[in-house]
């Protein structure tokens, strides 16, 4: 059975309604589309899009003759640039032969924008960065990029062709459309001030550098240019991102206030009575307008850009369950009980009536489900998550924003933490730190105190330096710090709790959770002979396994919504080199929304990932810096289907340090006077490690 959160996961994705032709419950097939109802400009003030900006770009790069593919970088100036090249190597300082040329900068260490920036300052006229693993770069400068050079992206491959022509005269050409592009990937709401509302599965792994928000937006096709920058995001402390999807309910704080007409939010009991009364609600939003069944791949999408309005019926929570039970228990072939369809008070429930099938689908997520009540419009529900799309037999899910008020008025008008942390899967007796922001948005002085509260005894990991949080003014802002040193296996999890000396200041809390996984011996000796200069760890829902047929490993066999992990931690710059498959479920239909993922990460940073039936492949991580490293294969599955092996697998992981000539000794009476030079010879470490950590955007 397919089910989707209604959220979109390719950046290109749009949002809409399903609303399709009659056809009985559960039937398959997918059924006819005939679309929802265009909302009228105006209507709908208060309706947000997250929208991803960029600048519609193209760029061409010819080096003596040959065409060569490249890729612009966001957010890079237009222009044309002809020259020979010069070898900026990192592009991590001024390159003192750039002066009328080229740069040609390898990919690594520092910010592209830095690299960008540091070629022209030493008179580069354009730059060109070339990849260090395969493939093209798609990457970014940044909005406020100062420079005014073209900066292009080219493989590895060609980055390595490219170094041995220097000579050769290159030419860029690079052209950017002037005005923002959008791509919306949720709705929101504007609920006042800065502060807008959205559902948490929206925005928990996104990166605010790239995401902004658009009110009172209506069609998408008019550009970014009104879009606002976000400042920070509540993510609810309770949000289950596991299977349940319970307190689903972001809160999205903008750099600046906007005098927008904002919505009213509906308070429990009221929207309780309203359910019960089964009385209309309208949803509204940019996301798929194909309908599908529970057990269907979901369709070609299709968005319209203008904003789209349909009308359902509430459902009380208890007809929700009863419906859901009844579906689950006809698909299945057995009996569900109205118990165990995961549906909560901090839900509500709205279906469709006379014979057309419409309701809200992949895209919508984080809209507004809204009452038209005797004060006006009023905010009942956030799009949270259905099975399949439009189907008469499962009604759609949302967020109750009644359960939330507190939390709400705590955050935008108290004292306000980032939701939680998660320090994720980290190697036994490895010490870990992060700050979390607090911010006063009262008008008051608050004095603080922090407690830490935990779940059971066995969280003592954790502690905190608050000093600089003692006192807070109005609408300042501070920064506590958290650490965690896992000396203790297993999972753990503690709250903040933020105590004011003021009762009139309300308080919000956090929670930090972080799971110390054990050293693996038995993969220290299968794949590196256990060397001591490599520490091995295993864990998460299952530790990865020996492979008794080669010397190998391979995931651990795990569940739906689980996920199996190793890491190693070593010291020294070097390449990384290593053979990987994987055997998995793969959505055919957008290749960007696998269901069975192994993911490469490189001290905290995500590097690639392969999805589906892929062979061993050798992939190769040059230019690995002197320092300590923690290098990541984490196997993570979806909770749909299964299909191939479902398992992940390595072998061959190698590790070659980099050598470097050390100076020749002073010559002593006691020695020979001849230069001396250390040997050349290059031990060859075979490593592996998995772990869970928090995906970011990869920036260098």
């Amino acid at each position: 059975m397919k089910y989707f959160l209604f959220a979109v996961l390719a950046i290109s994705t749009l949002l809409s309604f399903a609303n399709a032709t009659d056809q009985s419950p559960l039937l398959l097939a997918k059924p006819k589309i005939v679309g929802g109802e265009l909302a009228a400009q105006g209507d709908w003030p208060w309706m947000s899009a997250l929208v991803f900006t960029y600048s519609d770009a193209n760029s061409a790069l010819d080096v003596a003759g040959t065409q060569y593919q490249s890729e612009p970088f966001s957010y890079s100036p237009s222009g044309q640039a002809s020259a020979t090249m010069v070898d900026c190597g990192l592009g991590d300082d001024l390159c003192h032969l750039a002066e009328n040329k080229i740069c040609l900068i390898a990919r690594g260490e520092i910010d592209f924008s830095v690299k960008a920036v540091n070629c022209q300052a030493a008179g580069g006229i354009g730059a060109i960065i070339y990849n260090n693993i395969s493939g093209v770069i798609s990457g970014t400068l940044g909005e406020g990029f100062i420079g005014n050079i073209p900066v292009i992206a080219i493989s590895q491959n060609d980055g390595a062709i490219l170094l041995d022509k220097l000579d050769s005269i290159a030419t860029i050409n690079l052209s950017v459309k002037q005005d923002l592009t959008q791509s919306a990937s949720c709705g929101a709401s504007f609920i006042g001030e800065k502060w807008v509302l959205t559902a948490a599965h929206c925005v928990e792994d996104a990166n605010i550098e790239f995401l902004k928000v658009n009110i009172g937006e209506y069609d998408l096709s008019n550009g970014a240019s009104n879009a606002k920058a976000i400042k920070r995001i509540y993510i609810h402390p309770e949000y289950d991102e596991g299977s349940t999807f319970n307190n689903d309910i972001a809160l999205i704080e903008l750099v600046e206030s906007s005098d927008q007409t904002a919505v009213k939010l509906l308070d429990y009991n009221t929207s309780k009575q309203l359910a019960i009364a089964n009385s209309p609600a309208t949803v509204i939003g940019w996301g798929n307008v194909n309908a599908y069944g529970p057990n269907d791949e979901p369709p070609v999408n299709s968005q319209p850009n203008q904003l789209r309005q349909v009308e359902l019926y509430l459902l009380s929570n208890e007809e929700c369950k009863d419906q859901l039970a009844q579906a689950y228990s006809d698909l299945n072939n057995t009996t569900y009980s109205s118990n165990q369809v995961g549906i909560t008070n901090s839900m509500i429930c709205a279906a469709f009536s006379g014979g057309v099938q419409k309701g809200s689908c992949q895209g919508d997520s984080g809209g507004p489900l809204l009452v038209n009540t005797n004060e006006g419009w009023q905010q009942i529900g956030i799009v949270s998550f259905g099975v399949g799309c439009a189907n008469e037999a499962f009604p759609d899910v949302y967020a109750r924003v009644g359960s939330f008020t507190a939390w709400i008025n705590n955050i935008t008008q108290g004292i306000a933490i980032e939701s939680s942390y998660d320090f994720a899967l980290t190697p036994q007796n490895k010490a870990q730190t992060t700050p979390l922001t607090v911010t006063n948005n009262t008008n008051l002085i608050a004095n603080l105190s922090f407690t830490l509260l935990a779940d059971n005894t066995s969280s003592n990991g954790f502690s905190l330096n608050t000093d600089n949080c003692t006192q807070l003014s109005a609408k300042q802002s501070c920064q506590i710090q958290v650490d965690f040193d896992a000396k203790t296996l297993g999972k753990h999890k503690v709250r903040i709790v933020i105590n004011s000396n003021d009762i009139n200041i309300p308080t919000s809390q956090s929670y930090l959770s972080a799971e110390a996984i054990a050293a693996s011996n038995n993969i220290n000796t299968q794949l590196s002979n256990g060397s001591s200069e490599l520490r091995w760890f295993s864990g998460g829902d299952q530790p990865w396994l020996l492979d008794n047929t080669e010397p190998a490993i391979m995931s651990g066999a795990i569940g739906e919504d689980q996920q199996s992990a190793v890491i190693l931690t070593f010291s020294g710059a070097g390449t990384l080199s290593f053979d990987w498959s994987v055997s998995s479920e793969k959505n055919i239909d957008n290749p960007d929304e696998s269901f069975g993922i192994l993911y490469l990460i490189i001290d905290d940073e995500p590097i690639k990932f392969i999805s589906g039936e892929v062979a061993y492949a050798k992939v190769i991580i040059d230019d690995l810096a002197v320092g300590e490293h923690q290098v990541t294969w984490l196997y993570k599955k979806d909770g749909g289907t299964n299909e191939g092996t479902d398992k992940a697998s390595l072998k061959n992981v190698i590790f070659t340090p980099t050598v470097t000539a050390l100076p020749s000794p002073l010559p002593s009476p006691s020695t020979s006077t001849k230069d001396s030079k250390s040997s050349g010879g290059s031990a060859a470490f075979i490593l592996l490690i998995f772990s869970l950590l928090t995906l970011r955007y990869r920036r260098i």
